[in-house]
């Protein structure tokens, strides 16, 4: 199952939000996304992770993903 970490929109602030880490709330996205990165570099090798990030009007702009992609599926 991929781990997921999201950068959200948080009024005029950006949180960091997962399952597997407490949330943090940052003044800028682009130190949310550097909060973001090391939780993924935290994570034991090779697991399947993901960030999500959100624009200010809640959309999400980007998405990238670590580790191995079981996409397409074999087959």
């Amino acid at each position: 199952m991929r781990k997921v970490i999201y950068v959200l929109s948080h009024g005029t602030k950006w949180k960091v939000k997962c399952e597997h880490c407490d949330s943090e709330v940052k003044d800028t996205q682009a130190e949310a996304i550097k909060v973001a990165k090391r939780h993924v570099t935290g994570l034991p090798a090779g697991t399947l992770s993901q960030i999500l990030i959100q624009r200010d009007n809640g959309q999400f702009r980007a998405e990238w993903t670590y580790g191995e992609d079981p996409f397409p599926p074999k087959g």
